[in-house]
């Protein structure tokens, strides 16, 4: 039988139909679908990528943050804390009980003598001067560092005192830069705030009130001595006769970060007065 030549085209038609049937729902529909799902897995990538370079940026930039604290913070310790030798004006507590006793007599003796030497700066006459609190020498050797340095009240040793009302004479410029000089007080931080002028002239009174922090320095602090020990130790005053001295067996015990707080590191603001750090 002969096939028309109509009937040859329906049929190729039919063929040609089906075969693009298979390559458009097999083939083509697809692998565009898979192509689209690529694109769009690419494109969260690339935003993830670029989310973590910003994160990574960010960590890097904090690390700078810190880092420029820290040193900061060094430069502080390093002229406005007290020393780590009693001999140099400062406190070692790292030392035994009986020795920090009489330690810390001698450091507050030259707490005051820097304040002595601090409030006549400028060229005034000084006619109420502050009296640093002193240590009492009849509180028990353990009380010394809750009462005089604040340990454990605060995670470190620090020296708080509020000096109370100062009574200066002189000129304004005397008296102005009397006052500004407590924001770089040697080896403490501190503060003069309340300033009150009256007089006439060149010769005016100020009248106004200190607070002085001093971040004590070290690593360690040597383990409380039990009370009733120094009664019971032969020999008498402290660094007498059967005491252990202060470079005995046994140093350490609880530690705390060096120079106060943050170990060296960023920006410590102290109860009062500490935002002075390294001003002019």
């Amino acid at each position: 039988m002969k096939l028309s030549a109509w009937v040859i085209y329906v049929i190729g038609l039919a063929v040609a139909l089906i075969a693009l049937s298979y390559a458009l729902f097999h083939t083509k529909l697809p692998n565009d679908a898979e192509a689209k799902m690529y694109r769009q897995r690419t494109e969260e990538l690339e935003a993830q990528a670029a989310l973590q370079s910003k994160a990574e940026k960010r960590v890097s930039e904090a690390v700078a943050l810190v880092n420029s604290a820290a040193s900061q913070w060094k430069r502080v310790v390093a002229t406005r804390t007290p020393a780590t030798d009693v001999n140099e004006g400062g406190i070692d507590l790292d030392v035994n009980g009986w020795q920090l006793s009489v330690d810390t007599q001698k450091f507050a003796k030259n707490v005051q003598r820097a304040i002595n030497k601090q409030v006549v700066r400028g060229g005034v006459r000084v006619t109420q001067a502050p009296v640093a609190p002193r240590p009492d020498v009849n509180s028990p050797v353990n009380g010394l560092l809750a009462s005089y340095y604040n340990y454990p009240a605060f995670p470190y040793p620090v020296l708080i005192l509020d000096l109370g009302q100062v009574t200066v004479e002189g000129t304004y410029k005397q008296i102005m830069d009397n006052v500004r000089s407590y924001a770089t007080m040697p080896r403490y931080l501190a503060m003069a705030d309340g300033l009150s002028l009256t007089g006439t002239g060149d010769k005016l009174t100020g009248t106004y009130r200190i607070q002085v922090v001093g971040f004590i320095r070290g690593k360690k602090i040597y383990p409380n001595v039990p009370e009733g020990a120094a009664a019971a130790a032969p020999g008498g005053g402290a660094g007498g006769p059967g005491r252990p001295g202060a470079t005995g067996p046994g140093r350490g015990g609880p530690s705390f970060s060096a120079g106060g707080p943050g170990g060296g590191g960023p920006g410590a603001r102290g109860p009062v007065g500490a935002s002075n750090a390294g001003g002019g």
